[in-house]
């Protein structure tokens, strides 16, 4: 997380160091990405970086907490939208995040992202929906699930990010369109919908 020094100093400044070590790290992965280069694309001294951040690794994750935070709040927002339907909720915030990952901006960054995944970067990116779980359980109204508990939710929840984040990681293998992405991510959730064995 930034030090508090970040905090302080103007928007349009923070702004340019962020956008400086989103050039780095569109250029190369964390474990290449230079300081040098974003304090010069920042035009800041590298004493002013180190008064922002700890080190490389510090600036990376909180980028990446930023969009993650945002896609939070995306279904959230969803689930308030959609009065609590939980699996309409997952399919908008997924075109959401395609569309916001093939944004022209932060395409190569993310790219760079989804083709290093590990196990942090992964635990970053999601929902990450430990520290919003109750509030997306609150939201969600279970009576449009076949489930009767709060905690076959859960699993319910842990099903659909997984397909979430398996999707956004198949774009970048995938030679297709943004279109044909949200259409695949949707035949799998409604293949958990409707269930998978036949009823006898």
């Amino acid at each position: 997380m930034p030090l508090n020094t970040f905090e302080k100093i103007p928007k349009e400044k923070q702004e340019r160091v962020l956008n400086a070590a989103i050039k780095e790290f569109s250029r190369a992965p964390l474990n290449e990405a230079s300081i040098a280069n974003i304090i010069k694309d920042a035009k800041i001294p590298r004493g002013s970086f180190y008064q922002y951040f700890k080190d490389k690794e510090d600036i990376y994750y909180y980028i990446l907490e930023e969009h993650s935070n945002d896609i939070r709040k995306n279904l959230l927002d969803n689930l308030i939208k959609t009065k609590g339907d939980i699996v309409i909720s997952f399919i908008e915030l997924y075109k959401y995040t395609i569309n916001k990952i093939n944004n022209p901006n932060y395409k190569v960054y993310f790219k760079n992202i989804f083709l290093h995944l590990n196990h942090q970067l992964e635990r970053k990116f999601t929902l990450n929906l430990d520290d919003n779980l109750n509030d997306v359980i609150n939201l969600t109204d279970i009576n449009k699930l076949k489930i009767d508990s709060k905690l076959q939710l859960i699993y319910i929840i842990d099903i659909l990010e997984a397909i979430f984040m398996h999707n956004l990681v198949q774009s970048y293998k995938r030679n297709i369109s943004i279109e044909k992405n949200i259409e695949i991510f949707i035949k799998e959730i409604k293949l958990i919908v409707n269930g998978l064995a036949k009823v006898k």
